[in-house]
């Protein structure tokens, strides 16, 4: 670590949404059928946006028996699945504005050469498994749409362990429909700010963490503690809930590439901790931790963690590590409406995503 944290103030649940409330394997980089039918159209197009009257979700069934086809499958550019964590789609109205879960992404990859870029809907409150299996039909249908043989997933926060799910022999077993997981700012080892907002770390900086990611969530202590389906998905980010049960359980699946990246913010370089990833850490490029992040950044520097604010670089870190970015967790993914560069550290999102794009058309994929 290298710099002082910031001032904090509120906790956000973005992770644990995320982590809105959105990295082993084997492979990597080098220098470079039909469908079920589940109930919802898929459409490269921008979705529309729902509402909060739109409560319902697919449930997943097994897809049935295919022919094979006539004649050889295609190959990559495979299309593009863009996967969300904890707490919104489209928009997340538990923020201070409504806003873009993945602000303009799917607009800019298109503008930039990428026509089959997509977006699943998963149940934002919930567990991994239960969102999993909400997705599982979405790509079947993707696929049909596309024709293409395999997908591309890409999967912020939450989405991340949602991806594995969906792939690994221990999950859905999905291996043979996916190029790729790349999972960004995911917690693949937990993160102690689940482990303080379900208190199992003790004293004031615990509490002061649970209680900003109430407020964030703008949900009561009643309604998290009596909700089944949002204690089940906060007990999944903690950092014993990943080592001991989801780890062992879902593995990575053979044939299949895992990439990852982190983020890096409140003033840190990234030294050390970002080194070791194939394009190299930029200490010069500093983020400024949101307002809304701030407490948990801090509460994360004095556990000797380098994070996001939400979540440490050395959980984020997942099959081949590809970066750390200087932007923390909303920025990755240009919530609260940021456009252009980041005036401190001059990190783009849309120029990140189009980064990460071209890195697996680089492979072949």
């Amino acid at each position: 670590m290298s710099q002082l944290p910031t001032v904090s103030l509120v906790a956000s649940c973005l992770l644990l949404a995320g982590l809105t409330s959105a990295c082993g394997g084997a492979s990597s980089v080098s220098a470079a059928d039909a469908s079920v039918d589940a109930g919802l159209r898929l459409s490269s197009e921008l979705p529309v946006e729902a509402g909060p009257d739109v409560v319902s979700y697919p449930v997943y069934k097994p897809a049935p028996p295919v022919a094979p086809p006539a004649k050889p499958a295609p190959v990559g550019p495979y299309p593009i699945v863009l996967m969300h964590g904890m707490g919104g789609f489209n928009t997340l109205d538990n923020l201070p504005l409504t806003v873009s879960y993945f602000n303009g992404v799917q607009a800019d990859l298109k503008a930039h050469g990428e026509p089959d870029v997509f977006l699943t809907i998963a149940p934002p409150y919930d567990s991994s498994e239960v969102r999993a299996q909400a997705i599982g039909p979405q790509l079947d249908t993707i696929l049909a749409q596309t024709g293409a043989a395999k997908l591309n997933l890409i999967a912020h926060s939450q989405g991340g362990m949602d991806a594995r799910i969906l792939v690994s022999p221990g999950g859905m077993n999905y291996a043979s429909k996916v190029a790729s997981v790349t999972t960004i700012a995911t917690p693949h080892r937990g993160t102690k700010v689940a482990d303080a907002a379900l208190g199992l770390v003790s004293g004031s900086v615990g509490s002061a963490v649970t209680n900003g990611f109430l407020n964030l969530l703008e949900k009561g202590v009643y309604s998290v503690q009596s909700s089944p389906n949002i204690a089940a998905q906060a007990n999944e980010l903690t950092t014993s809930f990943m080592a001991n049960t989801f780890n062992p359980k879902y593995t990575d699946a053979p044939g299949v590439v895992y990439a990852s990246y982190a983020g890096r913010t409140d003033l840190e370089t990234g030294n050390g901790d970002c080194d070791e990833a194939v394009y190299a850490n930029q200490p010069k490029s500093i983020d400024v931790a949101q307002v809304e992040l701030e407490p948990t950044a801090t509460y994360l520097w004095a556990e000797g963690e380098v994070s996001d604010g939400l979540v440490p670089v050395s959980s984020a870190k997942w099959g081949t590590f590809m970066e750390c970015v200087p932007a923390d967790h909303l920025k990755e993914c240009g919530m609260l409406l940021q456009n252009g560069k980041d005036p401190i550290s001059g990190f783009d999102h849309l120029v990140f995503f189009r980064a990460v794009v071209a890195r697996l058309r680089a492979q072949g994929l």
